[in-house]
């Protein structure tokens, strides 16, 4: 109880925030004058003046003028008459420009190795105290020690190297009190994440693999053949042959056929021409328990982004092994020939509650609305921020750790849209310091999370991006249908409405006059694709898109539009099985659906072979001649030439990049109708490589002055 000049009442805080270094925001039930409570730091009072109240549904907000700077990670409390006390929260103040210019840090974090001690390195200018718990790796308790904290809000403790192989936590006290947390930085974790290990990761990988692969040579970005797969899908089926089903040295195993003998896995790969293979997240995630590797997730949910999961490896409960096991997987796709690419999950965590970062840091690596509540246009529950500084740094630490360390060739960004452009810019220069033929790409949709439009990360504003590709899904939605819409039907399907979209894809999506309206600067940035992980297959979009039609006529239309994604400028991007009629069952959002659902059936191999024969030569003429591969916005514009044709049909012709080319001319001709067209010639010496169920690198027929493109096909003549 207090008096006022209103009489004898009962205040009630809602609230007391620092909006500034130099401010506080109260918001109480009642008005109030100065006296009527005091702010303190440490048993002191601290001087400050009331410059502004005012009164709003009910609630009386007051803003506090302190007389100095405060020191952001010691506890200021509101203390009344009657003693009642409040804490002053920084919840607010964290997120502010001044914030990260005080306390932007860029020395080490993590564990940091040196010959005879180790040490620990944690961000956290709000923390009170931080104490690294180190625990047997039974997950006894062994000792904990208070960290020291240092410049620009870092806490370290050095340790004797005698301790390395032993489990560790952080217990972090801030003003929301004291948890036990992992590591965000922690490199090597303990079975199912439960706590952080302390190892040399680099001492163990050289001792493994004392002489690395080179990278796989990539002369241009548009030489790149993306393969996504997801590690479990690929090998956990039988008809895979594989003997580690569902592991990471599954995914590199040679020598696996199918059940009618023909190549699957790694040989498969070789075979087919790919030069990349896309694997759905490896960063650590506990939706998954990693001893009996169930329930099935993709892994979109991470929890340490530094760590990999354990439910791929062999032995989940030894920290080292899925770290060799991974290594030993890139090592034999290196040594194939193929690059690996990083699905990268960075645009929020699993459950914010539970996040090391939170605990560190509360309010500071996420993003919110004007109104306080989180951001969510990951459509989560949370977006990570980042255009705060250390979150920023976050980012390209663990992607430059994942390209120097375990040698990733490309990274691919989940939802890159709710990314902002400096920090995507930030991560494509600090990989150019490594490897410039690096690829990065991602998913540039327009999110809606509170970051102003020009900021983000989207495929409107690629041409802020150099060197960052963004999946066309103008193009996809062109050739299939919406995938909002199972019933949508695109231009191989029957919507001949669809049909400049279509050819501003075959371009690269780059402008040529008078022909095509490019969205894209260079065709380097478009990543061509009619399938994801994501969304129904193209086999199961066809059957519900057209259920009219007889499944050899699917089929075709499924052949059809992935040719004409091979053929087209850019980089084109294969859904593991969709050259085979990869299905779902019509399961749209696959995520947490069991093996039945989402492993790769390799019997379609066998029963599809003849379709998988044909896109593998496709992707052979693409990889022969460059004329296909074009990768400046002005080579397309004076080599690549659409030719007039009736509805429905697409023709085009590309010179030769080179006068010593073996093709110096190529027309390529795609027909999507139901009929039969006559195409003449302006000579007799072309020659048919490509025609109805036929593709050959070799001609299939000479001499022709006129070809004849059957329905719901491609031909393609050169000479």
């Amino acid at each position: 109880m207090i008096n006022s000049e209103s009489g004898t009442q009962q205040i009630k805080l809602i609230s007391a925030e620092f909006m500034t270094f130099q401010t506080i925001s109260m918001e109480t039930t009642t008005w109030f004058s100065q006296e009527d409570f005091v702010l303190i730091s440490d048993g002191q009072p601290i001087d400050y003046q009331i410059s502004n109240q005012e009164e709003r549904d009910g609630h009386v907000t007051l803003t506090l003028m302190l007389d100095r700077s405060v020191d952001i990670e010691r506890c200021y409390e509101i203390v009344f008459l009657n003693q009642e006390r409040y804490r002053v929260r920084p919840s607010r103040i964290v997120r502010t420009l001044l914030f990260d210019s005080r306390y932007s840090y860029e020395g080490p974090l993590g564990l940091v190795m040196q010959k005879e001690t180790m040490t620990l390195y944690v961000w956290s200018p709000l923390a009170e105290q931080i104490e690294c718990v180190l625990y047997t790796p039974e997950e006894e308790e062994l000792e904990t020690i208070e960290l020291v904290r240092a410049e620009r809000g870092v806490h370290r403790l050095e340790l004797p190297r005698q301790r390395e192989h032993c489990l560790y936590r952080y217990r972090v006290t801030t003003y929301l009190g004291t948890t036990e947390i992992v590591d965000p930085y922690a490199k090597a974790i303990s079975v199912n994440g439960r706590f952080g290990v302390l190892l040399d990761v680099e001492h163990e990988i050289r001792q493994r693999f004392p002489k690395r692969q080179k990278r796989p040579i990539l002369i241009k970005p548009t030489d790149a053949i993306v393969y996504e797969a997801h590690i479990r899908d690929f090998t956990i089926d039988p008809s895979s042959g594989s003997t580690h089903p569902g592991q990471y040295v599954g995914v590199s195993e040679s020598g696996t056929v199918s059940p009618e003998g023909r190549t699957t896995g790694l040989d498969y790969l070789l075979e087919l021409g790919v030069t990349h293979m896309q694997l759905l997240p490896v960063h650590f995630f506990s939706t998954t328990e990693e001893k009996s590797r169930l329930p099935y997730n993709w892994g979109y949910d991470p929890e340490q982004w530094f760590a990999l999961a354990g439910s791929y490896a062999s032995n989940p409960s030894d920290p080292t092994v899925r770290i060799l096991e991974y290594v030993e997987m890139i090592e034999r796709l290196h040594a194939a020939g193929i690059r690996v690419t990083f699905d990268v999950v960075m645009n929020h965590v699993y459950i914010r509650e539970r996040s090391a970062l939170e605990h560190l840091v509360p309010g500071y690596y996420f993003r919110y609305e004007l109104d306080g509540t989180l951001a969510n246009g990951t459509g989560v529950g949370n977006d990570t921020a980042s255009e705060r500084f250390m979150m920023r740094r976050l980012i390209v630490d663990c992607l430059t750790y994942f390209a120097e360390v375990f040698r990733i060739d490309a990274f691919r960004f989940d939802l890159m849209g709710i990314h902002d452009i400096e920090t995507m810019n930030a991560v494509r220069s600090a990989l150019d310091v490594i490897d410039p033929t690096i690829l990065v790409y991602g998913e540039g949709w327009d999110l809606a999370t509170p970051l102003p439009y020009r900021q983000k990360a989207i495929s409107s504003l690629a041409s802020q991006m150099p060197g960052i590709a963004h999946f066309n899904d103008v193009f996809r939605d062109a050739l299939k249908g919406s995938t909002f819409s199972e019933t949508d039907r695109g231009f191989i399907s029957g919507d001949g409405w669809r049909e400049g979209e279509v050819r501003n894809g075959m371009a690269g999506s780059v402008t040529i006059a008078h022909q095509t309206d490019g969205r894209f600067p260079e065709p380097t940035y478009s990543i061509n694709y009619v399938e994801a992980h994501d969304n129904h297959t193209l086999y199961d979009k066809l059957l519900l898109s057209r259920p009219d039609l007889e499944e050899p006529t699917r089929l075709r239309m499924s052949r059809l539009a992935q040719t004409i994604i091979f053929l087209s400028a850019g980089i084109p991007f294969i859904h593991a099985g969709q050259e085979f009629g990869r299905t779902k069952q019509g399961v749209e959002n696959s995520y947490n659906a069991p093996d039945a659902i989402n492993r790769l059936d390799w019997t379609l191999r066998d029963k599809h072979f003849e379709m998988v024969e044909y896109l593998k030569n496709i992707l052979q003429i693409r990889r022969m001649h460059g004329g296909f591969r074009l990768h400046r916005a002005n080579q397309i514009q004076e080599l690549f030439h659409f030719l007039p044709m009736r509805p429905g049909v697409i023709a085009y012709e590309v010179e030769a990049v080179h006068s010593y080319d073996a093709w110096q001319r190529t027309l390529v001709v795609h027909n999507v109708t139901m009929e039969p067209v006559e195409v003449a010639l302006d000579h007799s010496r072309w020659n048919v490589h490509v025609q109805g169920d036929y593709a050959s690198v070799t001609p299939i027929e000479k001499g022709v002055a006129q070809i004849t493109v059957l329905p719901l096909s491609t031909t393609i003549a050169t000479c």
